[in-house]
């Protein structure tokens, strides 16, 4: 092989490693922002962590379904409130208020979870995920340098039951905050996109944590007056 032969084959690789870097970077930093908000690991010592975010969900009717969540998250402790469900857990016991269907949920709570972080298994699967797309875009917006958008693409081969077809992010490097998460699917899943608006990320909040049954019943695990006429199912051990 000449030395004009190798010209082209040595820009390839050059556009190639610095492709599957700028891939990598991009995807760490979604990952390490995301980390920052679901996965910390929680002392005893810390404070309560407060987040909220709006979900949209557009079907392919283009009709929506638009659900607020607040989330506060603790040592040892999780309160998860919505339009539809409220959810109240220690490391202990699990209470789940589904309102819809006027019936409470009480379950035991797995020790080893709620120690290693609720969402800590999940991220490692988004992280595995994440790793296998294709970068299609990364960059700072035209009009707002300041944040910056990244478009991933699902390989069909990885794809599988997911139906996902690409996702977009939208965060601020400098203040280390996610600020959106559009998901849009194939054809033939129930929803043609769902996005996720970060409203508030607290991690020194001041709330108070209460045992979960104390939100839903009283000494005698009675219902409280709010919640007269839902059913209550027990499949605590």
């Amino acid at each position: 092989m000449n030395k004009k032969s190798l010209i082209p084959l040595l820009f390839s690789l050059i556009f190639c490693v610095g492709f599957i870097q700028q891939n990598s970077d991009c995807i760490n930093e979604i990952l390490k922002l995301e980390e920052k908000v679901y996965a910390k690991k929680y002392t005893e010592k810390d404070k309560p962590a407060f987040l909220s975010y709006s979900l949209k969900t557009i079907d392919w009717e283009n009709k929506t379904v638009n659900v607020d969540v607040k989330m506060y998250r603790a040592y040892n402790n999780m309160h998860f409130f919505s339009t539809q469900t409220d959810i109240y857990q220690n490391e202990k016991e699990m209470v789940m208020v589904l309102k819809l269907q006027k019936l409470i949920v009480l379950e035991n709570s797995n020790e080893e979870i709620m120690a290693k972080g609720l969402n800590e298994d999940f991220l490692n699967v988004k992280r595995n995920f994440l790793n296998q797309c294709e970068l299609v875009s990364c960059a700072a917006l035209d009009n707002n340098k300041e944040i910056k958008r990244v478009e991933l693409k699902v390989n069909d081969d990885m794809n599988g039951a997911l139906f996902i077809d690409k996702m977009i992010y939208k965060y601020k490097p400098a203040s280390k905050e996610i600020l959106s998460n559009s998901t849009f699917y194939k054809k033939g899943y129930k929803v043609k996109q769902i996005d996720i608006t970060y409203n508030k990320l607290d991690l020194e909040h001041t709330y108070k944590f209460n045992s979960p049954k104390k939100y839903v019943m009283d000494a005698k695990e009675n219902l409280l007056s709010k919640y007269a006429g839902y059913e209550v199912i027990d499949n605590r051990k």
